[in-house]
């Protein structure tokens, strides 16, 4: 069994909006004092007011690797990684998978670390990160594998049968399995030194054939609505995590879908070429622009359309009528894109 130490944001205390310092210290607790760092604060990191959206892009046929800056709109070139045939992100990281399922880490250097009442926002320097080996997915910087039909963490044992797709949500990891969804959430605090977690299952509705399961999640940071495309192209899925119940919405023309969550539209790409925002719940149509696309991703007021073959990625306004709002121009086909620092 392959594992490895994930990356993961070294947290202390929880900082002021003054002065971006803890208001407490040791000495006031009537213990040596000791100088105390904003939350979410890594070394080189600068605080801001506001998320420091960032999309981690990479393109299939090369292996190049860019992130574009949504703030300042500068693109940097990061390098390449192995035939990357997909992608999926943690809210800083982005994670490249190669064919031979070895895992390719992106410091997107964007990050907000969230507290419910407030968050604090981090921007810093872009990374090439290490290359995590087969069967290790990044979570709370423990050990969760996925080999041989079974996830295992501390404290987790569990059947997976034919692994495909993963999120990282506000409740917990999700993975996708066989017979549904495996949701891995933190345990409560123990006096073990290694931190242990539980595993729920959320199964699929009585009656799904084994094509008919979803594919690779797709969701907005912070929500925990996911939504897939299903693995035979007949549909797709959308999955409320807190309540574990799955909607399937049948239609063969979407290639791409995406969940803005909390009642929000759910995105669609379809191989006509076009982009529509549908009612999560009863699958109508609410709007239908033209735009050829291949991904989208989704934050709490933006979404983003990778085209290919055009080498662009377009930001669209959803609220507004699918809105273009402004078009990257690129100089890497996008062909797997993953959004960081919400």
């Amino acid at each position: 069994m392959l594992a490895a130490t994930l990356p993961a944001l070294l947290l202390a205390g929880c900082a002021s909006a003054d002065d971006g310092t803890a208001p407490g210290t040791e000495e006031e607790n009537g213990a040596e004092a000791a100088e105390s760092t904003p939350h979410g604060y890594v070394e080189g990191a600068e605080e801001a007011a506001e998320p420091q959206s960032r999309l981690v892009l990479a393109d299939a046929a090369t292996g190049e690797i860019r992130v574009l800056d949504l703030i300042t709109e500068e693109i940097t070139d990061v390098g390449h990684a192995q035939e990357p045939t997909g992608i999926r992100g943690d809210g800083r990281y982005g994670y490249l998978t190669a064919a031979d399922g070895s895992v390719q880490v992106v410091d997107s250097g964007a990050w907000t670390v969230d507290h419910g009442d407030h968050a604090h926002y981090y921007r810093a320097a872009i990374a090439l990160g290490e290359t995590l080996p087969a069967g290790t997915v990044p979570y709370k910087d423990a050990e969760v594998t996925v080999a041989d039909g079974t996830v295992r963490a501390p404290g987790v044992d569990e059947p997976c049968a034919a692994p495909l797709g993963t999120a990282v949500t506000r409740a917990g990891l999700v993975l996708g399995c066989a017979d549904g969804a495996l949701l891995i959430t933190a345990a409560e605090e123990t006096e073990a030194e290694e931190k242990q977690f539980t595993a729920e299952l959320l199964p699929y509705p009585d009656g799904m054939a084994e094509d008919e399961r979803a594919g690779e999640f797709r969701h907005r940071a912070g929500s925990t609505t996911l939504a897939a495309t299903a693995v035979n192209g007949e549909g797709f899925w959308t999955l409320d995590v807190l309540t574990g119940q799955w909607e399937f919405t049948a239609d063969d023309s979407v290639i791409a879908v995406n969940a803005v969550g909390n009642g929000g539209v759910v995105l669609a790409l379809t191989d006509g070429g076009e982009l529509l925002a549908l009612d999560p719940d009863s699958g109508e149509e609410i709007a239908r622009t033209e735009l050829p696309g291949d991904s989208v991703e989704v934050d709490s007021s933006r979404a983003y359309v990778s085209d290919v073959a055009g080498q662009k990625v377009h930001e669209i306004d959803y609220a507004d009528d699918l809105r273009i709002a402004r078009t990257f121009d690129l100089d890497i086909a996008p062909s797997h894109m993953v959004e960081t620092g919400r």
